[in-house]
């Protein structure tokens, strides 16, 4: 009954600058905290991202009476052995507790809708860590085809500097 209620006063509507304070909170929350270790979180250089996501893209958001409860994005982009101009969907995030409302299908179709119309391919790197079902369920969603996954090395800490003329070892 609660989902009931929930899903008629959630209103996905595309961002405004206003809003980056919010994105930027509710995305700091749901970043993989093994990413944060390599590349840690600083506040304006993320406004300014949104920022320019917001001015060249596209960003939606779900509102519950003025609360954001999830995001996404569109972000073009264009490979560099290629003419043809693509849009990566460089975020989608739901609040925990509003994953089971439909609230991330809303998201990607109105990203989906705004790649669509500007005739551009859909690009999406997910970070699942341990929680398969979350890929499988983007996968029922008409139209995606996983490509597979991102690797993470981080750098080398003072002392483990591999000498790079060494020939390596190695062994099977």
């Amino acid at each position: 009954m609660y989902s009931k209620v929930v899903s008629k006063t959630i209103k996905v509507r595309r961002a405004e600058p206003k809003d980056i304070v919010n994105i930027a909170k509710l995305l700091q929350g749901g970043w993989n905290q093994q990413t944060l270790q390599f590349a840690p979180i600083d506040d304006a250089c993320g406004y300014r991202w949104i920022l320019s996501i917001l001015e060249e893209g596209f960003v939606v958001v779900a509102d519950l009476n003025g609360r954001i409860v999830g995001t996404a994005s569109a972000e073009p982009y264009r490979p560099l052995w290629s003419r043809k101009w693509l849009m990566d969907m460089a975020f989608l995030y739901v609040l925990p507790s509003f994953r089971r409302d439909g609230v991330a299908e809303k998201l990607i179709q109105a990203v989906t809708n705004f790649a669509d119309k500007h005739g551009a391919g859909l690009t999406f790197g997910i970070e699942t860590l341990d929680k398969p079902l979350i890929k499988d369920r983007l996968l029922k969603i008409a139209g995606w085809t996983y490509t597979g996954g991102n690797f993470l090395r981080p750098p080398k800490q003072d002392g483990q500097e591999q000498d790079d003329n060494k020939d390596q070892e190695h062994t099977t």
